[in-house]
Formats: C-alpha cells, structure tokens, sequence
C-alpha cells in the first residue's frame, strides 16, 4: 500500500514521534545508493527486530524510522532506484499508532507472510538474477536461518552478499542532526542520574531504585533503552558489574549503586553512568574513584581529530601500575544503538581481519569528526569482587572532544546537591 503525503502527514500531527528532517534521510539514502553502486547491488534487505533492548532496530530505523511492536523481523526493500518500502505483517504493525512512526510511504503487507512478500518484489522488479545486498541486525547477528534458507531456495539465480559491515562503515562519522539526538539522549540520561541522587534512600529496594530511573527518563521524553543497576555494601562488597534488572536487595546506608544509562531518544543512545554512594566511600572506593577520573583526565585529551587508539590506549596504561584494571574497554563507539557499540577502544581488544570495516590495516583507529564514544571508566579490583563505573557521552568535533553529558563526573551522594 502508498501512503499519500497527507495520509502520513495527519499521522505524524496525530502521533508526533521525533523524527530527522527531509534532508538527513536525503543524505542518507544518497550514501545508500553510492554504496550500492560501489557494490553493484540491485537492492538490499534491511532487517530489524525487538531485541537487545530494542537495538536491533537500529539499521532498519536508520532508513525508514519505523520500528515495530514485538515483531523479531521486519524488513526494508531498499531498491537501486525508487523509493524505499517497509515490509511487514498484518496486525499491529499496521495500526496507525505504529505507521505513524515510518517516513516510508510505501509499505509491503507480507500475504501470506513477509518473506514472500520480499521474494515476490524482487521478481517483480527484475531483480531475481541479480545481486542482493542483506544488511543484518549488525554485524555478528545475522538474519534467521529460515529466512536465508527461503530465499535462496526461491531465489535460486539471485547473489545475496551480505554487507553489514559496509552498511555499519558508511554510519561510522555522524551528522549534525545525528549529534543533536544524541546530545537529546545523554540529557535524559543525566535527568535519570539526578533523579537518584534526589530520591534513593537506605531503605529502599533495588527494585524501587530501577522505579525512580525509569519513570524520571520517561517522563522527559525517552524511550526505554538500556537501564543496568546495582548495589552491593562498600564494606562487604560481592558485585563489579551492574545489571539489566533487579534484585529485591535493600539499599544500606553505606552502599554503592553502580549504573550505567543508555537511554534512546528516537534510537539513539548517549551512555552514562555515577556512582551513587548512600554513605562515605571506604578507603578501597575512594582509590578507584580517583583511578576512574584520572583515567578520565588522561583519556578526553586523546580524543581529537586525527589521534588514534594507540594513543588512548597508551595513555590508559598507568593503571598497570595500580591494584585495580579496566573491566572493558574504555571507549565504547555508538553507531546510533547497535547491539555491539562498534567501534571499541582497550585493552582487551584485538582487532582481527574480520574488524578492518572500521579500523586501518595497523588495527588503529583514527579519529575524526563525527566519531562519537562512551568515555567509560570500568574499574574492578584484581579478584572482580568490587566495582565502580564511571562514564560520559563525548563527540568528537573539529575543535576537539565535547561531552554531551551536563551532570558532571563525581561520587553522588543522595540528598546532596
């Protein structure tokens, strides 16, 4: 079915989803089809799904804006010319609720079922002999096997290339408007660390903690994202990770709450993280708080514009001199929300041929403007009993390295200001 310009626009007035001007997803769809010259691809496939906190939407909203209510493959027909379609099933995808989402007017009803739906347009539009591009949900989560199977099976003269890794590639330096959301998503971020430090209390549940967040970053406008909490005793501590849900603990009036926010506005997601303390830190705290901020200070003046991952990396060895290690890596790129936050800088990453999309045949990274990271100052003791988490947003610009997080870096204490 096409939807009518005014169909589409008396959805987006009645459901008023953010949404990137004419012009980005012009941008976009003109780095497309460069790609897809470069590559002799006739189309390409882009799927999307309900999954890893709602990430593996990431490439299919990149191009339509759309994603859907639980559906785990929803498609976009890219074609070499003319204009994108969104591919779904009947239900709910359909409802004007959900359609009010997509900047593509025309959407593929899958009868009797998307993938034939997929298979009949490419026949239709001579491209059954041709070169079929398939971007996956990234690039280590392929699509589903019984999808590869249908196609090639109905699709015997068809090449089907995947391209994810040139799709990601082509993301990798993001635009002003890009920015912009970004910069959305690390103020609702800071709105969820405010939120604790104003309302945790000793007392409290884990689960009440998880409670404050959530409703602090909807109610300014974000979309659920990744929320990962938790607490231990700094006196007796048993944790050095935070987690995706919660336990029913009760916050002592000495503990830690590490956390670590990604909170999507309109997909895009701007990671954070303070460590929340209800009491005085012990000695063994304050240590590796003074370790994360100065793996902080060392870091930001590595992050211009034509440095690279060596010289991150180098600047991150003084903790070998220490009791403590990174638990990670210490910057987290963030295409927009993909499952895997390529690219990443540390220790424990070891490029292979395999990550040559995004680093040089050297395996560094040079850094340029549009580049954006999760400065991320994991710090755990040798035995992984204790940990602190620390992070900020930074973009990379022109004059150098911006953080898009306000709430400065510190130990918050409820109840303080």
């Amino acid at each position: 079915m096409l939807l009518s310009e005014e169909a589409l626009e008396r959805l987006h007035k009645r459901f008023p989803y953010p949404s990137f001007s004419r012009a980005e997803y012009q941008r976009r769809y003109d780095n497309i089809r460069r790609m897809m010259r470069e590559m002799k691809l006739d189309c390409l496939l882009i799927i999307g799904g309900s999954a890893a906190y709602g990430r593996l939407w990431f490439n299919l909203r990149y191009v339509t804006n759309m994603l859907g209510k639980a559906e785990m493959a929803t498609y976009c027909f890219f074609p070499k010319a003319g204009d994108p379609a969104v591919v779904t099933r009947p239900g709910h995808s359909l409802a004007g609720a959900m359609l009010a989402r997509t900047v593509v007017r025309h959407i593929i009803v899958g009868k009797p079922s998307v993938l034939d739906a997929i298979v009949n347009e490419i026949k239709e539009r001579g491209y059954d002999k041709g070169r079929v591009g398939i971007v996956e949900y990234d690039p280590y989560t392929s699509i589903p096997k019984n999808h590869w199977d249908f196609f090639t099976a109905n699709l015997p003269q068809a090449e089907f290339v995947f391209v994810t890794k040139e799709f990601i590639a082509m993301r990798l330096l993001k635009s002003a408007e890009e920015i912009q959301f970004l910069e959305r998503s690390a103020e609702i971020g800071d709105v969820g660390v405010r939120a604790m430090q104003e309302r945790v209390k000793p007392g409290m549940t884990e689960s009440e903690v998880f409670g404050i967040v959530h409703e602090a970053v909807m109610r300014a406008g974000g979309e659920m994202g990744m929320i990962q909490l938790g607490s231990c005793s700094m006196r007796d501590p048993d944790i050095n990770d935070q987690r995706p849900r919660p336990v029913d603990r009760v916050i002592g009036d000495r503990d830690i709450i590490n956390n670590e926010l990604g909170i999507f506005y309109n997909g895009y997601e701007a990671q954070c993280g303070k460590p929340v303390m209800t009491g005085e830190p012990t000695a063994e705290y304050k240590e590796m708080f003074d370790i994360a901020m100065e793996g902080y200070r060392r870091l930001v003046p590595t992050m211009h514009a034509g440095k690279s991952s060596a010289e991150s990396a180098e600047a991150m060895t003084f903790i070998h001199d220490t009791d403590y290690e990174f638990y990670g890596g210490f910057l987290q790129g963030m295409l927009g929300a993909n499952p895997r936050h390529e690219p990443q800088v540390g220790f424990d990453r070891v490029q292979s041929s395999e990550d040559r999309f995004l680093y040089g045949p050297d395996g560094r990274l040079i850094y340029q403007a549009g580049h954006v990271f999760t400065l991320q100052m994991h710090i755990v003791d040798k035995s992984h009993s204790r940990g602190l988490f620390l992070g900020d947003f930074f973009a990379i610009e022109e004059k150098g390295p911006r953080c898009l997080n306000k709430f400065p870096p510190q130990i918050v204490r409820p109840g303080r200001q």
